[in-house]
């Protein structure tokens, strides 16, 4: 090993200068790029070319906002590579939107392919004043508590877009169509604590790579209609609402993570959970809550029965619970649930 090694540090000894700073300027994160510029008197003086500037983690109990501000200009300004894949910003951005749209609309012009923006720093929303979807290299858009432009039949744009993330955001009708109408290669949408108007529509009968679906804590949801012959994947945290699935024979796995609406006391979600299972019959991976349970096990009423399961899962083979209190479902209960699954392999229950 020791004659291994000593192998291997006379190959790098042999790399000429220039090679090793074109490795280091091109392919280091900009955080590693910029330790490595301070730490080494060899690196000092080269040229920023990272096509990965990822300033999420530049903020410390040493850095104030305005010396993390000072540091990311300071990067663009010195930039000199034709490129930049990835762009990651995790900010305050009251005071500096002007730095912050000059140094996106860089990363726009070098062939952006990853862009994350996070500005829950602040309370207050920032505003974006740029089209994404005339944007021809996007691969992955993630977006936190900001306002943007999306505007559809975009003739160019967005055509590569695989993943699509909106966190505390008011997603509009518009966004989503003109999401589906330019973004023929989409694989994932996630809608995180975001507020709609109503009702979510994703019409995408022609979209092969389509397999994702994640929704959580969406204010002002109360129906979701869906036409994605393509899904495998759909995540839903909230209060049980109406579903209206077309074709969903392509679904593997579903996480319904069904909550208790307490500023109701008449609400109750059993009919909903009922009416959408016939949805996720065919799923191969099953999590979900006690609440699900609760709608669909047999219970005794004044010592009449009530009708037997109305469903069969024929392809479950991974079962997961988790007990939402107050509850009053049983072990017996998922006893009961388990008999419908022939080819059950594992359960979990929390």
């Amino acid at each position: 090993m020791a004659e291994s090694s000593n192998k291997m540090m006379k190959l790098t000894q042999k790399i000429h200068d220039d090679m090793v700073e074109h490795i280091i300027s091109m392919f280091i994160p900009v955080k590693s790029l910029l330790q490595n510029r301070i730490l080494s008197k060899r690196f000092v003086d080269t040229n920023i070319r990272s096509r990965n500037l990822d300033f999420s983690g530049i903020f410390s109990r040493r850095r104030s906002q305005l010396e993390a501000v000072g540091i990311i200009e300071e990067v663009f300004n010195q930039y000199r590579g034709s490129d930049i894949h990835r762009f990651v910003l995790l900010i305050n951005h009251l005071g500096v939107e002007d730095k912050i749209i000059s140094w996106i609309n860089t990363c726009l012009e070098k062939n952006i392919q990853e862009i994350v923006l996070d500005f829950s720093k602040s309370k207050r929303v920032m505003e974006i004043p740029i089209n994404f979807s005339a944007v021809e290299t996007l691969q992955d858009l993630k977006l936190r508590s900001c306002k943007f432009e999306m505007l559809d039949n975009s003739p160019k744009g967005l055509k590569l877009l695989r993943t699509l993330l909106l966190m505390s955001i008011a997603v509009m009708k518009e966004t989503i169509d003109a999401v589906f109408s330019n973004c023929k290669n989409l694989e994932s949408l996630e809608l995180i604590n975001c507020s709609m108007d109503g009702m979510l529509s994703i019409h995408a009968p022609n979209h092969k790579k389509f397999k994702s679906l994640v929704l959580s804590s969406i204010r002002g949801l109360g129906v979701i209609k869906l036409n994605s012959p393509s899904l495998e994947n759909y995540k839903y945290n909230g209060y049980a609402i109406k579903l209206n699935f077309v074709r969903t024979y392509t679904l593997k796995e579903a996480n319904l993570h069904y909550n208790r609406n307490f500023s109701r006391s008449y609400y109750d979600p059993s009919d909903l959970v009922v009416y959408n299972m016939i949805f996720f019959t065919r799923v191969f991976v099953l999590t979900t809550t006690t609440i699900f349970l609760e709608a669909l096990t047999n219970k005794y009423v004044g010592g009449g029965k009530l009708e037997k399961w109305p469903f069969k899962f024929e392809n479950l083979t991974k079962f997961q619970i988790s007990f939402k209190a107050p509850t009053f479902c049983t072990l017996f209960d998922i006893a009961e649930f388990l008999k419908e699954c022939p080819k059950l392999e594992r359960v979990v229950i929390d």
